[in-house]
């Protein structure tokens, strides 16, 4: 119910749209129910010839005022005569199914603009809360589980809607009118079509919750599909290097038969409604056409023309009693995807703004780590008591062994995570009392692994800047030594580089990194081993380009190389999340039982 009301609380934009579309789906209902209502003084018409002689009568009730309206609707019809009285009500049933059909395609249009824009707030809202997360969110959760909930989950929302506003809201009008009409000429007859309700409703309810849980299930399975998708796009060239084409398929076709399994199951309970409730509807009407018989043979309680006009309005009942029949199904089936999509909009923020963060834009006087302490696990530090301070200017090296939490200091500089202990100061303030875009925007970080998207190398290099005239952006890659390869491409600067800028050599895209770096002018740099992973010619492009941005700045350079760092003003020595020596490159070489002169002599060695 939660749920139901929440989703309901997006629909409070959309005020004005869903007061005209609940006024012309009572239009609709009421030119349904016309179009119906007319084929009584056709019929009497064209068998009876003129309208019978009858006064209205005293009824009360239903009855009577139906009786009323009748006697007056049949003077204006037959009070010109049986030619002009079929003329007028061909007229008026032409007429009647054009209002019905012209407000119909209103309610579908207005109701198609209040679920798509709903469909678009909710995506938005989903998306701008991924944009949000930590990156810890992005190692703990599958890719395909939030590619799922992004585009199948909502779109069983999407469904819900349709069935809250079409179905839930439509029909039970069109029902409510059709009601009135048939209790007007029988109540009897109207009581024997409804005995069946009850029942229907007692099966549809037990079907919905069997089909609530297994469309949780259906989901779940769904995500681990895309995620399998995304791996086999992502490892493709893995993939092939170890033949694993016969593997990855196996993988698939087991969890894509589970699927299957699944969905079938839950079809079953979906599609087993419509059948019930229609044949339900039919033994009801076969008993209707039973008594109606009687009443017209045997007791002579009704007119033949009332007993064809209330089969009609039956036959007209029956389709969105079904239609609302599958209702509640339907939003079974949106209410786990809508908790789902809450379950990403509500997961608490690791790293926000805290309240009263301060805004800068510079960054006048040092970095400091004071007793850090971080463990992406709890109770399973990376880091442990780190202290050092990087002055203004100063290029800092960190060097270690993999996994000695070199590149998580660089995240802990940027907030990517906040610190499990300790504090971080810049220029003697607290980074988390600092706002978080206007600290990034002091900082950037050229990594190992370049991350391009499927753009221009154009759109690449200026993303996330806005109004770069050309000049800044070609003077931006000499700097980086890219323009020459640029201009070498099929299209230059508006060249798409592909998926993850696969049609770029490593040292191309590297360089591109820089030049994103140099447009934005950082004050702090951070290079997470830049190098580590090219060539001795690429290298040595790259490195230009590195000593080029590096230039009058704050640089932290987290190495691999470390014949790239041996003018570093300071290094840094990580071991088992511990600073185990600190010093300049003589300072540290000299001591034979260090850490750092055994890296060295290793990397000179292999060299050798």
């Amino acid at each position: 119910m939660n749920t139901y009301k929440r989703l309901l609380g997006y629909l409070k934009d959309f005020k004005r749209v869903i007061s005209l579309y609940v006024f012309t789906s009572l239009l609709f209902s009421v030119f349904s129910v016309l179009s119906v209502y007319l084929t009584i003084p056709l019929l009497k018409t064209l068998f009876l010839g003129s309208s019978s002689q009858q006064n209205a009568t005293s009824s009360t009730g239903i009855a009577g005022l139906y009786e009323k309206l009748q006697y007056a609707f049949d003077r204006f019809i037959f009070s010109s005569g049986k030619e002009t009285a079929l003329i007028t009500i061909c007229l008026l049933i032409i007429a009647a199914y054009v209002l019905k059909n012209l407000t119909g395609f209103v309610q579908s249009y207005l109701m198609q603009t209040i679920e798509n824009k709903m469909v678009v707030k909710l995506r938005m809202q989903l998306y701008e809360r991924i944009n949000q997360m930590s990156l810890r969110f992005f190692t703990q959760e599958k890719t395909g589980n939030l590619l799922s909930r992004m585009t199948n989950d909502i779109t069983n929302i999407q469904s819900g809607i349709s069935a809250l506003f079409y179905d839930l809201l439509k029909e039970p009008l069109v029902i409510i009118i059709f009601l009135f009409l048939a209790l007007s000429i029988s109540w009897q007859m109207t009581v024997i079509a409804f005995i069946v309700f009850p029942i229907t409703v007692f099966l549809i309810s037990k079907i919905g919750s069997s089909l609530r849980r297994r469309s949780i299930r259906v989901q779940e399975k769904l995500s681990d599909l895309l995620n399998i998708i995304s791996e086999t796009i992502y490892g493709a060239k893995v993939i092939r290097i170890f033949s694993a084409e016969k593997y990855r398929n196996n993988i698939f076709r087991n969890e894509l038969s589970k699927f299957y399994h699944l969905t079938m199951r839950s079809v079953r309970a979906s599609e087993l409604t419509s059948p019930l409730t229609e044949t339900l509807s039919i033994i009801s009407g076969v008993l209707v056409i039973w008594f109606g018989g009687r009443e017209i043979i045997i007791n002579n309680n009704l007119k033949p023309e009332e007993f064809l006009g209330f089969l009609f309005i039956l036959f007209q009942i029956i389709p969105p009693v079904k239609n609302l029949s599958t209702v509640y199904n339907r939003l079974q089936k949106s209410f786990p995807s809508a908790e789902r999509i809450f379950e990403i909009i509500d997961h608490p923020l690791e790293v926000k703004n805290e309240a009263g963060a301060l805004k800068t834009d510079s960054f006048t006087k040092s970095i400091e780590f004071k007793n850090v302490s971080f463990g992406y696990e709890k109770d399973k530090p990376v880091l442990e008591g780190i202290n050092l301070t990087i002055d203004k200017s100063q290029i800092v090296a960190i060097v270690g062994s993999s996994g000695a939490g070199k590149s998580t200091m660089a995240d802990l500089i940027s907030r990517f995570y906040d610190v499990s202990k300790g504090e971080i100061f810049l220029d003697d303030r607290d980074i988390r009392d600092i706002d978080l875009e206007s600290l990034r925007k002091l900082i950037c970080i050229v990594p190992q692994e370049i991350i391009l998207f499927n753009d221009t190398i154009r759109n690449n290099i200026v993303f996330g800047k806005e109004n770069v005239n050309e000049e800044t952006l070609v003077e931006m890659c000499r700097y980086a030594n890219a323009h020459e390869f640029i201009m070498n491409t099929e299209k230059g600067y508006d060249t798409v580089i592909g998926e993850r800028g696969l049609k770029l050599s490593g040292g191309q895209k590297q360089r591109l990194s820089i030049a994103r770096a140099l447009l934005r002018n950082p004050q702090i740099l951070i290079l997470d081993e830049a190098t580590s992973s090219l060539d001795n010619e690429s290298e040595k492009l790259v490195q230009e380009a590195l000593d080029k941005l590096m230039f009058n700045r704050t640089s932290i350079v987290i190495a691999h190389r470390l014949s790239t760092i041996i003018n570093a003003d300071r290094i840094y020595v990580l071991s088992g999340g511990k600073i185990v020596q600190e010093g300049a490159h003589k300072e540290l070489i000299s001591d034979d039982r260090g850490l750092y002169k055994k890296l060295y002599d290793m990397q000179f060695y292999d060299a050798q």
